[in-house]
Formats: C-alpha cells, structure tokens, sequence
C-alpha cells in the first residue's frame, strides 16, 4: 500500500462484542477471518465508527465516534480500533449518549443527507450538546450547501 490509509478494526463475537461502520465508504473491506475484518480509509473521509462490549453483567462499554482520517503529518487523536488514529469530530460513551448520538445520525438520513458528507462543524456541535446533555440544533439544507461550497472553495 502505497497511500497512507486508516485502518479500522471491525469484529463480532456474538453477545462478547460487536466492533461496526455505522455509515462511511472505506476504500477497501479486508476478511482476516470470519468474525474479523479490515477497513481501509483514505485520508479526508468521514466514517461512523461503533465499539460495543458486554461481560458476564452485561454492557462494559459502548461507544460511538465519528472519526475524519488524516494523513501521516496532521495530528492525529489515538481511538481504539483505529490505527494510526484520526480527527475526532463526536464521541459518545455510555448508553444514553451513544442512543442519542445515533439518533441524529438516523435523523440526518432520514432528511436526505448522508452522514459522511455532514459539515463536522456540526458534528462538533452534536458532540458538544450531548456531552452537556442540551438539545442539538437541526442540520438544515442551507448549512450543508455552505459547507459543500466551502469544501469546494478549499480544494
């Protein structure tokens, strides 16, 4: 591989643990064995990226973070199951934020937008409200053709 790609861990061992892509397009999907694959991302995409674990009490933990891959030379946050790392744009742990972090993602699909191509402004803006536990602003369609023009502009 010559381009620097994410990697991102994805396993399920049925009632111990259950690593997934709750949206993103990798550039590839590699089978390590029946319950374990690899996913492959290129630098700038944007990926939803959901860590559940159970013990013999039942949930340990459970997380979801909405990750941006990064080259070799941005700074990267470390997240486990994603090597080398990337820009964290929302993380949420524990039941209720995590529900509720995947409740607006299933709200930004059900209003028209994928979820990989959101401004992660908002996404930031989603991770701070949880983490407050105060009502989040809806994405409307006028902040996601600012952000595409902005993306546009950038490149």
């Amino acid at each position: 591989m010559s381009e620097p790609y994410t990697r991102v861990e994805i396993a399920f061992y049925p009632e111990h643990l259950n690593w997934w892509l709750r949206f993103g397009a990798p550039q590839a999907l590699h089978d390590l064995d029946r319950r374990r694959s690899l996913a492959l991302f290129k630098p700038g995409q944007v990926f939803g990226y959901v860590r559940w674990q159970a013990n013999d009490y039942g949930t340990r933990d459970w997380r979801f973070t909405i990750v941006r891959s990064a080259g070799p030379s941005l700074p990267l946050s470390r997240i486990q199951g994603v090597d080398p790392g990337g820009d964290v744009l929302l993380i949420a742990a524990g039941k209720t934020k995590v529900k509720r972090a995947l409740l607006r993602i299933d709200g930004l699909e059900s209003a028209g937008f994928e979820p990989a191509a959101v401004s992660p402004a908002y996404y930031r803006h989603v991770h701070n409200r949880i983490a407050t536990a105060r009502p989040v602003r809806a994405y409307g369609h006028d902040q996601h053709r600012a952000h595409l023009a902005a993306r546009k502009l950038a490149s």
